[in-house]
């Protein structure tokens, strides 16, 4: 089966329109990690399109190849060379090499094979069949040794031979020798994952145009940009850097770049797969023992019965499962004559306007907004795709294999304000420079870091995440020493506020308060605009100020004027309010004399809980009394031990004795009075606790 396709694969390599005559005209990069890459040419009638990838894109290809015969044509099949695995094909040889088997392994699987061995030392041949190598196990020094002893059928008779004699072994059966060789090859070929060929095939009348598309892994492309800062205006350069990792040329390409996050993902499709099948054993059955049979003495031998059967009968086939049959081998049979027809309409290029720029540097070589404007200009057109945003670059691109370009993509001015902006948790003295950017470019800007130049200088590094036309975004760049910082914060406190009963639960809101102080001051002596970064916290209400100027998931900001001489203090305070609510049968008799201290209980409210408290008193009256009781006769049983120690040693008759045992007598009585007392304590409190969850569970109050 393999030699088979490898011939057609080679037969097909000959009759080929080489990749050279399909060269990469298209290529859109995503930032998810994927290419789209599409091959343009011509074909000629009935042609094969010889195309090699890597073997790790494979399934890439599988999962996503395009084919299109633009001008009548039909697409055919695309034939590739099967990954089976190595062990699965190799079990398809007469001789299985799966195990990697040594020489006596492998000749013990070539039993009754003819061969001719050339022994070493005489050059003796020795012609016959494999019988098998057993091992031996000859003493030699006093040594037991191993000796592996290849045994022949020859003419002359049974031959046995060392097998680390044999010279040369040649297999005398040209086809079994011919399977040894293939098996061979296939693990050679095993060896070889680097490329692997894939074969399209096009069926037509004359020249026609053929399109190939399909998606593979790529780096992703990824953006740097440029803001040089001036007093009117400010100019912001987009760049992408793109990388070619594959084995082909991009010459003169249509290049396109996406910026979005489509789902991709990988399946194996390449390699062969099996589903495992149970197995089966058949019934095996005892063999009876053979009867024999007497004949009746009484009767004559009845004459021999004969049988027939109708060949419908024979067969166990019904008239319905027939027609059914018929029926499948038609379908069958029409769906073999099915050649599948690809569309034949033109697919949508990648194209955009050539724009050819005039670079006009002036004499004053200072980098300026307006200088670097002329100088670089943008090579790309964008289009909105909705969940994506998409760069044409407006002129081709040619870009060798395993080379990386450098492209400019964006080249327009952005609304760009200087601020101050001090965040404790950055740093904890010095705010840091920044700037309030504005997207003014009318494209989508792909996150990614920025240089910044300010009077003419570098000024400090940033970096931002997407932003869509017209957005505004905070980076910072540079420390700004000119300026400084502290913050001061106070301790938290809590303050009671209300309480109210619902339904037995005692509910208490309590409202805590904390406060921040900033001070901050400037060095330099030069006015500012400082942002203050204040975290925020879900659940807290901002009270001072009462509304902050921005506020983001993580963070509140405040803008503040510095007229660089002042100091400013600008002080944030929150307050938080919390419902904390417990059933009232499960709170402490300090706790609820805590609440009624601070004078916020209502009349009703402080009633209730008076009561309550009551109540509760009068079950841990119980409790102590209980308590004691048990108190009471673990003391008692602790004095009958003694005394019954003490009894064991005296004379039965003395009076001692008997004082003891008229002492025991009156401890037994008043154990019994404690026992009583302590169930009937055990029934108060139960009858109490009831009627308070009672008294409790239908309470309301405000």
């Amino acid at each position: 089966m393999t030699r088979t396709l490898s011939l057609i694969l080679l037969l097909a390599l000959a009759a080929a329109v080489w990749a050279a005559d399909l060269p990469i005209s298209d290529v859109v990069l995503f930032s998810s990690g994927v290419g789209y890459f599409q091959r343009s040419g011509m074909v000629t009638d009935d042609a094969t399109v010889a195309l090699s990838f890597k073997t790790e894109q494979i399934n890439d290809l599988l999962k996503s190849l395009v084919l299109l015969d633009l001008d009548g044509g039909k697409v055919g099949a695309v034939t590739y060379g099967a990954k089976d695995p190595i062990s699965k094909t190799l079990q398809a040889f007469a001789v299985n090499l799966t195990d990697n088997p040594t020489m006596g392994q492998l000749l013990n699987r070539l039993r009754g094979v003819a061969a001719r061995v050339t022994l070493q030392n005489s050059n003796e041949v020795i012609t016959g069949k494999i019988l098998g190598v057993e091992i031996k196990k000859p003493v030699v020094e006093n040594e037991v040794v191993q000796v592996e002893m290849l045994n022949l059928l020859t003419p002359d008779g049974l031959r046995s031979i060392r097998l680390e004699d044999v010279a040369a072994l040649r297999l005398l059966d040209d086809k079994l020798n011919a399977e040894l060789q293939n098996a061979l090859q296939v693990v050679a070929s095993g060896l070889d994952n680097q490329r692997k060929p894939m074969l399209l095939s096009f069926t037509g009348k004359g020249q026609r145009r053929v399109l190939v598309g399909y998606l593979t892994e790529t780096p992703i492309w990824k953006t740097s940009y440029r803001l040089v800062l001036g007093d009117k205006e400010s100019l912001l350069q987009g760049w992408a850097i793109v990388e070619n990792t594959g084995d082909a040329d991009w010459t003169n390409v249509r290049l396109s770049l996406v910026s979005g996050r489509p789902i991709s993902f990988m399946q194996d499709l390449y390699t062969s797969l099996y589903v495992p099948r149970p197995l089966v054993k058949p019934e095996l059955y005892t063999s009876l023992s053979p009867m024999a049979y007497a004949g009746d003495l009484g009767k004559e031998a009845a004459p021999e019965a004969k049988t027939s059967a109708t060949p419908a009968d024979a067969a166990g086939v019904d008239a319905d499962d027939a027609d059914k049959q018929q029926s499948s081998d038609k379908a069958n049979a029409t769906l073999a004559g099915v050649r599948t027809t690809m569309p034949t309409a033109a697919s949508t290029s990648f194209t955009s306007n050539v724009t050819l720029f005039t670079n006009n540097i002036g004499e004053n070589n200072i980098l300026t907004p307006g200088h670097a404007r002329v100088s670089v200009v943008s090579a790309a057109k964008a289009t909105d795709l909705g969940q994506a945003f998409q760069y044409h670059m407006n002129e081709p691109v040619t870009l060798p294999r395993q080379q990386s370009a450098l492209l400019p993509i964006v080249s327009g001015n952005v609304g760009a304000w200087k601020v101050s902006i001090f965040n404790p948790e950055v740093h904890g003295k010095f705010p840091l420079y920044g700037l309030r950017l504005k997207n003014l470019t009318g494209v989508h800007l792909m996150g990614g870091p920025i240089t910044i130049y300010n009077d003419d200088v570098y000024g400090g590094d940033a970096t931002f995440e997407d932003l869509q036309p017209g957005e505004q975004r905070l980076i910072s760049y540079a420390i700004d020493l000119g300026a400084e910082c502290e913050f001061k914060a106070n301790d938290d406190n809590a303050q009671i506020l209300a309480f109210k009963v619902v339904k037995g639960v005692l509910q208490v809101t309590r409202k805590y308060h904390r406060a921040v102080e900033y001070t901050c001051k400037v060095k330099d002596g030069k006015e500012r605009v400082l942002i203050i970064e204040h975290a925020y916290n879900n659940g807290w209400d901002l009270i001072e100020p009462a509304k902050a100027d921005e506020r983001t998931d993580k963070l509140y900001r405040f803008t503040v004027r510095m007229n660089g001489k002042d100091p400013v203090k600008f002080p944030v305070v929150e307050e938080h309010t919390e419902i904390q609510g417990s059933f009232l049968t499960q709170v402490d008799t300090d706790t609820i004399v805590g609440y009624l201290k601070t004078g916020k209980v209502s009349a009703k409210v402080r009633d209730v809980l008076q009561r309550v408290m009551t109540m509760q008193n009068v079950v841990l009256d119980y409790q102590r009394k209980k308590n004691l009781f048990q108190q009471e006769i673990q003391s008692i049983s602790t004095e009958q031990e003694r005394i019954r120690r003490n009894m064991g040693a005296i004379d039965h008759s003395s009076d001692l004795y008997k004082r003891y045992v008229t002492k025991l007598g009156a401890q037994e009585t008043r154990i019994e009075k404690l026992r009583e007392l302590i169930s009937d304590a055990t029934d108060k409190e139960e009858a109490q606790r009831k009627e308070l969850e009672n008294y409790v569970s239908v309470l309301t109050l405000e």
